[in-house]
């Protein structure tokens, strides 16, 4: 069996995972502000258009 010491040892372990796990499980939830996601919609919208544009003319000059 472990002695207490081992034991101890195991369980500040555990205790230390646990808090990690607690900081990632917090970082995860955060939001990110609105006008980022309007950037980042803005840019992939900004960017499908010109690959349609560039589709479009691609088969109109054939």
């Amino acid at each position: 069996m472990a002695s207490e010491e081992e034991i101890k040892d195991m369980q500040e372990s555990l205790r230390k995972l646990q808090a990690q796990v607690d900081d990632l499980s917090t970082g995860a939830n955060r939001r990110r502000p609105g006008w980022v996601n309007f950037a980042i919609g803005f840019i992939v919208v900004f960017v499908v258009m010109f690959i349609g544009l560039g589709v479009f003319q691609f088969i109109s000059a054939q």
